[in-house]
């Protein structure tokens, strides 16, 4: 049975986008957008990536705004984010079951690793098992660092990940990177239930930014204390870097505190070299020395998780049995001029160039077919092509199951998209095969005669898994409630301004906030004073939150936020900045 979509085609002009109009409801120009945190990140270590994501926060709708075209589609310029949220609106149809607007903690993670190219250059991506940047949910990274550490088992093999699950916590033999966590390890926490001793859930996708090591006078380490990263944290959602963990054992189930949720630490991801060696900062890793502590009792038992047992452990075999029998990657067939070694394009080093000399080369135009050797263990939703030049019109995409005829899809047409002639960024072109995920073993690619621009280049192709059952939690408070552990009061804010979409006024400020530490009940005061000196005052008892205030300031300036804390014990904190008015 063939699944058929309709071609399409999608001219968009200078003159169209300098209206600014309002796409997807969430796009840049969009009055409600929130553009705080940078959209190009770039240093050495994954930790310094995460920091320049720093405050990164929905708008607009709920899991929507910056972090979806960032975090969930990897767009790293609001160019970017403007085109496709025009795709969007234009291929409704299609965009949903491929990328829907999701709890976007493990999509954070994906992000930042590929932005610093670790464990693999392309991040998360693989070569031969896994050809996409991204994991979308808690399971998936699990099961990524459970197959990287089976295949670094095997000699010559080299896998990039090491899975340490919360019953390998030693503290008396506790090394950072080979049987414990690190700087910048990735970390799982869960719901968990303690009668039964069995996880439920409401699972989050957490990041080490910095550890520090107790240890006593004989050198036993009595306590691991780390500071955290992660996205999709609080309401609304953010990226925050505030999180706590005072001791990692305590906060396992062998330990007697807990997380926010209800929830315990369920394991960790270290990323490692290709020489197996963990990748991690040695500055962030600290020590200290409390001369009489006694290390505290932790013995591991069994628990149950139901899910995971169910879904995701049969998986892992079959995905390092098919990563082993993938080592060389797949089989790529097409014009040499265009697809040169005969690699998938995979965003860096690899890529596919079709030059004008294919008019008149392949007169019956190009074909290329994608052989995965074998039916892929993951179900396949869809392919996404991301294109870095014009992209051609009418692409036929075939896919089949080992044995079985091809089912056939049309990729949208999209005219008109060069960074010459819109000065935008090249777009996503997504190929839905089945929103519930198709066996795929072969790709056929087919761009027809004429279907070609005279010079474009695809940069990637990623393949859209469909990564099971598993759902991270939407509402993530910080890790430990405020007024539950010692430290004191403190809050974060952030602050941008957009331009009003109508009426009266000239701008929308949007200020956002997050408390942590104090006792409750906590009041929360912000005032903002906009450069004709009007002040507007608000009151507010959610520890996290946003609200947006309206300026009628046409001729610019510069508006001064100030977000003022109180707590029950009669504690307070401040934060202040000021926010630039663009004229419009």
């Amino acid at each position: 049975m063939k699944r058929g979509i309709v071609s399409l085609v999608i001219i968009v002009g200078v003159g169209l986008l300098a209206l600014a109009p309002c796409y997807n409801s969430d796009s840049p120009d969009c009055a409600c957008f929130n553009d705080t945190a940078t959209w190009n990140p770039s240093a050495l270590w994954i930790q310094d990536i995460a920091l320049d994501t720093v405050g990164t926060i929905e708008s607009c709708v709920s899991d929507g705004g910056k972090p979806f075209y960032q975090m969930r589609l990897g767009l790293n310029s609001e160019n970017s984010a403007t085109t496709m949220a025009l795709m969007l609106e234009t291929l409704s149809a299609i965009w949903p079951a491929l990328f829907d607007r999701e709890a976007w903690c493990s999509e954070t993670i994906s992000y930042w690793h590929r932005e610093a190219g670790i464990p693999y250059s392309t991040g998360y991506r693989r070569s031969s098992w896994h050809l996409d940047w991204q994991l979308t949910n808690t399971e998936a990274i699990r099961t990524f660092y459970r197959v990287e550490e089976i295949l670094g088992s095997i000699f010559f093999f080299g896998g990039r990940g090491r899975w340490i699950d919360w019953t390998d916590l030693d503290y008396l033999d506790f090394k950072p990177g080979i049987n414990a966590p690190a700087p910048g390890s990735y970390v799982l926490i869960r719901k968990y239930d303690e009668a039964s001793a069995t996880w439920d859930g409401h699972s989050h996708s957490m990041m080490i930014n910095e550890m520090t090591i107790h240890k006593n006078g004989l050198g036993q380490v009595v306590q691991v204390e780390v500071s955290l990263l992660d996205g999709n944290a609080g309401s609304p959602g953010r990226v925050r870097d505030t999180g706590r963990i005072d001791d990692l054992i305590a906060y396992t189930p062998g330990g007697a505190e807990w997380l926010s949720g209800e929830r315990k630490i369920l394991g960790f991801g270290v990323d490692l070299d290709g020489h197996g060696a963990p990748i991690y900062d040695s500055s962030r890793l600290h020590y200290e020395k409390e001369e009489f502590a006694i290390p505290k009792p932790f013995k591991p038992f069994l628990t149950k998780d139901p899910l995971w047992e169910r879904f995701y452990e049969p998986l892992i075999p079959k995905l390092a049995d098919y990563a082993v029998m993938m080592k060389g990657g797949p089989r790529v067939t097409g014009p040499g001029a265009v697809i040169g070694g005969g690699g998938i394009p995979d965003g860096e080093t690899s890529a596919w160039t079709f030059g004008p000399e294919l008019s008149y080369t392949q007169l019956e135009g190009v074909e290329i077919t994608i052989d995965l050797l074998q039916d892929h263990p993951l179900l396949i939703k869809g392919i996404v092509f991301d294109w870095e030049g014009p992209a051609p019109l009418g692409v036929i995409v075939r896919y089949a199951a080992d044995g079985q005829d091809y089912q056939e899809v049309a990729a949208p047409g999209i005219g008109s998209f060069s960074r010459a002639s819109t000065q935008l960024d090249a777009p996503l072109i997504p190929i839905l095969f089945d929103e519930r995920g198709a066996t795929v073993r072969r790709v056929h690619l087919y761009f027809p005669p004429g279907s070609l621009p005279n010079q474009t280049k695809l940069r990637e192709l990623r393949f859209i898994y469909d990564w099971g059952p598993g759902k991270d939690a939407e509402l993530n408070p910080p890790a430990i409630e405020p007024g539950t552990a010692d430290g004191p009061l403190s809050i974060q804010i952030s602050a941008s301004a957009s331009g009003a979409s109508e009426g009266a006024y000239s701008h929308v400020l949007h200020v956002s906030w997050e408390v942590s530490g104090g006792s409750p009940p906590h009041r929360i005061t912000i005032v903002i004073t906009g450069p004709d000196g009007v002040t507007s005052e608000r009151m507010a008892e959610a520890l996290a939150g946003t609200e947006h205030f309206e300026l009628a300031c046409p001729d610019g300036g510069t508006a001064q936020v100030r977000v003022e804390v109180e707590d029950g014990a009669g504690g307070s904190a401040t934060g202040m900045g000021d926010v630039s008015l663009t004229p419009p």
